[in-house]
């Protein structure tokens, strides 16, 4: 597991103080989306995690233990994550900057994904979903319009499924690894 190079800002820590309480079980989905909400977290408390990659969103580290891992995700123009579930995991995350393109998908009845719904959040929206929730994440916004979002998966995702629109069924897929800033 990477470790964390830096002390994660003090405006997190209602957030941090339950997620490091979990000891049994995964974070309550509802009380996730409470804390994302009234956290006052700004860029500027995270601009030590603001790094950004060419070819794909990148996943930076804030803070993790084996019941959740806490994440700054940059995301260029463009970028998007593949359809997905969450496994066994739930996921609550912030739009702390830009447009986050939410497209929410369904089960054809012969087993293929359909998009139901795209939704774009603009900065301090909260979406929150677990397990077999299917979704895509995406930043669809201009050139040179960069997305940020601070992610929370309890457990941490290691795997989920992944889908395509092409009918062939994407498996199970290891999630990118996250990046230790400083380390």
């Amino acid at each position: 597991m990477s470790s964390v190079a830096q002390t994660p800002p003090p405006v997190l820590a209602p957030l941090l103080s339950y997620l490091h309480a979990l000891k049994t079980e995964r974070a309550d989905l509802g009380e996730l989306s409470r804390l994302l909400t009234e956290s006052a977290v700004t860029l500027e408390d995270l601009k030590g995690y603001l790094h950004f990659e060419d070819d794909c969103y990148r996943r930076n580290l804030v803070a993790e233990n084996p019941w959740f891992n806490l994440l700054v995700l940059c995301w260029k123009s463009g970028q998007r994550s593949p359809i997905h579930d969450h496994a066994h995991s739930v996921c609550a995350f912030k739009v702390l900057t830009g447009v986050c393109s939410e497209t929410v998908y369904a089960f054809s009845p012969c087993g293929q994904v359909v998009p139901v719904q795209t939704t774009d959040l603009p900065a301090g929206k909260i979406v929150a979903s677990h397990d077999s929730e299917t979704h895509q994440v995406s930043n669809l916004q201009p050139a040179g319009t960069n997305l940020v979002t601070l992610h929370i998966y309890s457990p941490p995702l290691k795997t989920m499924r992944v889908f395509s629109l092409t009918g062939k069924s994407g498996g199970e897929w290891l999630a990118p690894e996250h990046k230790a800033i400083g380390a």
